[in-house]
């Protein structure tokens, strides 16, 4: 039946075209009579459609917002829900609900208030999941509404902010309760901003403005920026190094701490998901280990490359890594920092080094390692925190001491690293002198030995 029908409508195309197969352009031919033309007007609805089909920006930006907060509202329900229908965890579909809104506020890294204290110890992992719903938003809003300039950029992005904000505030007013929950005008401030960041980002850079921006900045500016950058990608890869080995060192210890707590299969993969959402902020704590600050796990406690002294440590397998004693090696690794404020000065500069006694090349050196420090200022401030009231009221390391840390090492790495670098290229050109010389001196000898016969 389907091949007769098939069938039927060959042959009525076929009336209406006279018999015959409407005309095609065949590979290499001219096109038939008002094929190109057909092929234009074709052209031509389809932009008037996709112009109709636009969005404004505010309204592009408004449902972008709206859809991707009701996604990562339904991305963490559904964890809640997974975990409170296999019974990992009691109580009504009510608290459940409660539960979600704020751990989907947590997600965005503001702070639970609790009748004690506080919860700011907060899962930086966790951020990935509505940061990527939101740029993903940005980048469709912007191309729905066809913006391409930051007029309309703007528009979109202070739309979008606005409604994520609310959202948020929303949610902070829905799902309080006695025990738990977050501040409303936090909520609103947090969402807005962390909307306004991540949205703008992915609508700027759809809306292709991004070469603009980087325009705008020096070229100077650049290259220490890139240098910056540079040095913290070390320090981050060389804390991962240090937590892998040190996690492979104590691996029977965090089996025997997955056997005392006995999760089964439901809290086993909870443990997973909170093991994977710390790792950022266990990086930061080994970075901060590595500057020689450290960090505490508790009031009281110290863990450093000169002392650690700990008590007793929340039974969480990614905390089996804290060594049990400050080894006599541990402070070496402070020359790890050094390394990476070497290479950022190389990376800044890689025709020569800089001069050592220069006031010019001081104050370069003093812009990378002050860019570098701010950035692990506000990471560090971000990973620390609170777990409750007690002696879990202070994780983390000290954003300021770190900060300052890392401006010292950084600094004195890169004059370190321009003064070997000076002392190389001065025996590098010290060789080639001597090479010139004894060159110069052979075509001497050979014009005597020459003039002799």
């Amino acid at each position: 039946m389907a091949y007769r029908r098939l069938e039927q409508r060959k042959a009525a195309r076929r009336e209406r075209n006279g018999g015959s197969r409407p005309a095609t352009r065949a590979p290499g031919h001219s096109a038939p009579e008002g094929g190109r033309r057909q092929a234009w007007t074709r052209v031509v609805r389809s932009r008037t459609d996709a112009v109709a089909a636009r969005l404004s920006a505010p309204v592009a930006g408004s449902l972008a917002a709206g859809w991707s907060a009701i996604l990562t509202l339904l991305c963490v329900g559904a964890v809640v829900v997974f975990a409170w229908v296999l019974g990992a965890g009691s109580g009504s579909i009510t608290d459940a609900m409660h539960v979600t809104g704020t751990s989907w506020l947590a997600a965005h890294q503001i702070p639970i208030s609790i009748p004690d204290g506080s919860i700011s110890a907060l899962p930086f992992g966790l951020v990935l999941v509505p940061g990527w719903l939101l740029w993903r938003a940005g980048t469709w809003a912007t191309r729905r509404s066809g913006a391409c300039l930051w007029s309309d950029v703007r528009a979109t992005v202070g739309m979008a902010s606005g409604v994520y904000a609310t959202i948020g505030l929303l949610v902070a007013s829905a799902t309080g309760s006695e025990e738990f929950g977050v501040s409303a005008p936090l909520a609103l401030i947090g969402t807005g901003l962390f909307a306004l960041l991540v949205f703008g980002g992915g609508a700027s850079r759809a809306a292709g403005l991004w070469p603009s921006l980087v325009d705008r900045v020096a070229p100077v500016w650049r290259l220490r920026v890139r240098a910056s950058l540079i040095a913290l990608m070390f320090i981050v890869l060389c804390s991962a190094l240090l937590l892998a080995v040190s996690l492979t060192l104590h691996f029977s210890d965090g089996l025997t701490v997955l056997d005392a707590l006995s999760p089964g299969l439901v809290g086993n993969i909870l443990l997973l998901i909170l093991g994977v959402a710390y790792l950022p902020n266990a990086l930061v704590w080994g970075g901060a280990f590595i500057l020689g600050t450290g960090f505490s796990v508790g009031q009281g406690t110290e863990v450093s490359p000169f002392a650690v002294d700990v008590g007793a440590v929340p039974a969480f397998p990614l905390l089996t890594a804290i060594p049990d004693a400050a080894a006599a090696w541990l402070p070496a690794l402070l020359v790890l920092p050094m390394v990476a404020g070497a290479l950022a000065t190389r990376v800044g500069h890689r025709e020569a080094p800089l001069a050592i006694r220069q006031r010019a090349t001081l104050f370069e050196r003093l812009w990378i390692a002050v860019l570098a420090a701010i950035v692990v200022a506000v990471a560090a401030f971000i990973a620390g925190g609170s777990l409750g009231a007690g002696q879990m009221s202070d994780l983390g390391p000290r954003a300021l001491l770190t900060s300052l840390a890392a401006f010292l090492l950084l600094f004195i790495g890169g004059v370190v690293g321009d003064f070997v670098r000076a002392i190389g290229v001065s025996i590098r050109n010290r060789r080639q002198s001597r090479a010139v010389d004894l060159r110069e001196e052979s075509k001497d000898f050979l014009g005597v030995s020459e003039s002799l016969r």
